[in-house]
């Protein structure tokens, strides 16, 4: 049976490294008792939201990956968590999450003065990776374009990594 590329592989971990608010000093933030040090983001509709930092738990020098976690609406409009609730991710910090950092070739886009062709982002399990792709603003190209995606590296020869349990320190 073929391997469903649209989806991680079940195997698959990633480090949840920590929990923050936005970088951009611009972004509003409120006083929020199961916020990180009280504090939550809110989007311009009025959504909360934090970065989630991930790792990469059998390489310390790679880089981290960062994911926004926000609140969704429910069917009035109103401003809800379906997942991802901050008292509930804080419990996660330091523990290994089924996910994976995905690369693909997308549509070209600008970083600064440097147009990039290439994305990597966080998918976790039961995510859909051209889902989570295009939520994040970017179309997968085809893999038939001559790109060889992370998830189908052949890596049956490699050895055997084993992931060692760092040591890491929860903000709240």
């Amino acid at each position: 049976m073929a391997e469903n590329t649209n989806f991680i592989k079940d195997s698959s971990q990633i480090l949840l490294e920590g929990l923050r608010l936005s970088n951009n000093p611009d972004k509003t933030v409120v006083d929020d008792e199961n916020g990180i040090n009280g504090k939550l983001n809110v989007s311009e509709d009025g959504r909360k939201y934090y970065m989630a930092i991930f790792a990469d738990p059998t390489n310390p020098l790679a880089p981290e990956k960062t994911r926004m976690v926000a609140q969704t609406t429910n069917s009035n409009g109103d401003p809800i968590w379906r997942a991802g609730r901050p008292e509930k991710m804080k419990k996660f910090v330091g523990k290994l999450i089924p996910g994976d950092f995905i690369t693909r070739k997308v549509e070209m886009y600008e970083i600064g003065e440097n147009e990039v062709e290439i994305y990597s982002c966080v998918v976790l399990k039961g995510e859909n990776i051209e889902t989570v792709f295009r939520q994040n603003g970017h179309d997968i190209l085809s893999d038939n374009d001559g790109y060889t995606p992370d998830a189908d590296v052949d890596t049956d020869d490699a050895p055997e990594i084993l992931v060692a349990q760092p040591e890491t320190t929860v903000t709240q």
